[in-house]
């Protein structure tokens, strides 16, 4: 195995596919310490930064499309370090990182906790962006716990995570508060501090309300504003000037493509279905939540005087759901509308690839799903997921993404229509 001889303060720029050994000396690597034995592995198309802390041996092994460059000064901006100093001083119990996508937030989050982890604090990480998941699968928030240095934040152990329903807070605001706010609140019970990774939808009104309101509810000790210009001062502007650390984006990051990013969701998701099996689910065990069907009072279809077939339905405060094997003609729709005045038409198959997640009694995520079928007359879900113990499945909460078991994404079901 090939050896890299490095002298104290040495910089390199480590590109995947790669894996390295420390044999001797110290080295940092995203921030954390990696001293005599330290392993690790860079995946394909990642990017880290290794500093020799001191003289150093290392071995390595490249791999298809590993690369490694010698830089000849840091790509950590020194207003990095600065801050740290001023956290470790300060002992915050909320940092909130703000900035657009591609700005690096996930990387200033892993550098910042490993640097924590070397001055004895064990920080918490809550990472917000649920369409490229670090931590958790897709369409979840997730936190986990720093208890060692990780190249990757997707390294770190979950402790838990919040199902929203969606690879975007769009559409799943309040989803997606509810999630972040139970998973700081999870993170603090476990850890001194709790850095809080934001979405980088920053433009608009819908996400201006997301990232002030969140501001707002969580009240972080300090939010980190990482931009590259003043991207972030239209929000900036409604916060107090005494809580926000404006810092730079670090000189080595790579933005992502759309397709880039597309191809990076499918291809967790993939990961995540890859040993999952099929599960029945009955429907009067298991209750369902964040839809209409099954919230009514059941009615006998033949009381509905309607001859087109009706698989089920039931009289909800806002009027009538039916389920339906095809679409129901006009004039059957007027006629419940003369006794029901709204009427909630769900066609049976409509369902099918509807990813859902999974919670127990206590409302934590066991994990997703995705719905094959529903027998709406047995009362009876069918759902392929990695999940094994059905017994601990207390609800189904149900999203608006269509994904198949490969992680293709193939449809949206609008939020309410179910």
């Amino acid at each position: 195995m090939p050896k890299l001889r490095l002298k104290r303060g040495d910089i390199l720029r480590l590109e995947g596919l790669l894996s390295l050994q420390v044999e001797e000396g110290r080295v940092l690597i995203s921030g954390g310490l990696y001293e005599k034995g330290s392993k690790i592995s860079i995946p394909k198309a990642k990017s880290l930064p290794l500093e020799a802390e001191e003289d150093a041996v290392v071995d390595y092994s490249l791999g298809e499309g590993g690369h490694i460059e010698h830089l000849s000064e840091r790509t950590i901006p020194p207003e990095w370090d600065a801050l740290i100093r001023d956290i470790v001083d300060k002992r915050p119990r909320l940092v909130m990182v703000m900035g657009n996508v591609d700005v690096g937030k996930t990387f200033f989050t892993t550098y910042v906790a490993n640097t924590l982890l070397r001055h004895g604090i064990r920080a918490a990480a809550v990472d917000g962006d649920v369409g490229q998941a670090d931590i958790g699968p897709p369409s979840t928030v997730g936190v986990g716990l720093f208890e060692r240095p990780v190249g990757l934040l997707y390294e770190i152990p979950m402790l838990s995570a919040y199902f929203v329903g969606s690879m975007s807070p769009s559409g799943h605001m309040l989803e997606f508060i509810v999630g972040m706010a139970r998973m700081v609140e999870r993170g603090l019970r476990e850890a001194e501090m709790v850095i809080v990774n934001t979405p980088g939808w920053i433009f608009g009104g819908p996400a201006r309300s997301l990232q002030l309101h969140l501001v707002e509810l969580l009240r972080p000790d300090i939010v980190v504003a990482l931009q590259q210009d003043k991207e972030l001062e239209h929000l900036l502007a409604c916060i107090p000037q005494t809580n926000v650390r404006r810092i730079p984006t670090s000189k080595s990051v790579r933005p992502r493509s759309r397709d880039e990013r597309a191809f990076l969701r499918e291809l967790l998701l993939g990961r995540y279905f890859n040993n999952a099996g099929r599960m029945v689910l009955d429907l009067r065990r298991v209750r369902l939540e964040r839809c209409y069907y099954r919230t009514g009072q059941p009615i006998d279809q033949r009381s509905l005087g309607i001859r087109e077939p009706i698989l089920h339905a039931e009289k909800l405060p806002e009027g009538l759901l039916v389920v339906v094997k095809r679409a129901l003609s006009q004039d059957a729709i007027r006629e419940l509308k003369k006794r029901f005045e709204q009427v909630k038409v769900i066609e049976a198959g409509s369902e099918r690839y509807l990813l859902v997640g999974l919670v127990d009694k206590t409302n934590e995520l066991l994990g997703l799903g995705i719905i094959e079928r529903i027998d709406y007359s047995r009362e009876r879900m069918t759902v392929i997921t990695p999940v094994r113990d059905r017994d601990r499945i207390w609800a189904v909460q149900i999203g608006s993404m269509k994904v198949k078991p490969s992680g293709k994404e193939v449809g949206v079901l609008r939020p309410g229509s179910f």
